[in-house]
């Protein structure tokens, strides 16, 4: 996740840093997807209306960063969920 502050990406370290105009990279699936982030009440989306990348609030109020979500919008109007699992850091070899 990076902040888009007048031109300059800085990596979001914690998801309360979270910036209007922020976006997140994912690639996943042989996908590469950039994503902006849309301010909702319920849960934080990363979204560009095709993909909606989610992180649902847990008992205690704050995002459960651990079980992201990741939703197609289908041309027919239908919703895809695709069960997401974050990825331990690994080092790079």
């Amino acid at each position: 996740m990076r902040n888009n502050i007048n031109g300059d990406f800085s990596i979001v370290e914690k998801i309360s840093e979270l910036k209007p105009g922020a976006f997140i990279n994912i690639n996943w699936n042989n996908k590469k997807l950039m994503l902006p982030y849309s301010l909702r009440k319920d849960y934080i989306s990363f979204t560009d209306k095709k993909w909606d990348w989610r992180y649902q609030f847990n008992k205690e109020g704050s995002p459960d960063i651990n079980n992201p979500s990741l939703y197609e919008l289908l041309p027919s109007g239908e919703i895809k969920t695709h069960f997401c699992e974050t990825e331990e850091n690994k080092p790079n070899l």
